[in-house]
């Protein structure tokens, strides 16, 4: 008699239940962020020398990126304060005491308004951006 294989066997068939168990609950397999409120693509501003990507991954982690498209100047940013209510919803990225305010109304999704404030607490820069895409190469 094959030890290793009355082993093996003894191992799967105590194992099996417990997986058959995982796969079908489908309560375990959740990582889907719950928000679908916050603005993602590619929002550009008038004049189009600030690009902004938003982007929430599989697991709801929100990242910013900017590009100054006129000295190519980036910056990525993530995890915001998230506040205000389902009318106008603001996500505060920051960076060494600068804050970066994006400002979304859901009923208006194909624009944002990007405030940064630097630390003494004046507004450098105010821009209201436009949706040009989903994708990375805009």
């Amino acid at each position: 008699m094959n030890i290793k294989a009355i082993a093996l066997v003894s191992i799967l068939g105590l194992g099996t239940p417990a997986i058959t168990d995982v796969s079908l609950n489908p309560k375990t397999a959740s990582a889907m962020p719950t928000d679908f409120n916050r603005p993602t693509g590619a929002f550009m501003n008038a004049n189009q020398q600030w690009v902004i990507w938003l982007k929430l991954d599989e697991f709801g982690a929100y990242t910013y990126q900017g590009l100054n498209r006129k000295n190519g100047s980036s910056l990525e940013l993530k995890n915001p304060t998230i506040s205000g209510n389902k009318q106008r919803y603001t996500y505060t990225f920051r960076n060494n005491n600068y804050n970066y305010i994006i400002a979304h109304q859901p009923q208006d999704p194909d624009f944002i308004r990007l405030t940064v404030v630097n630390p003494q607490g004046r507004t450098i820069l105010n821009q209201l951006m436009e949706k040009k895409g989903n994708d990375w190469d805009v």
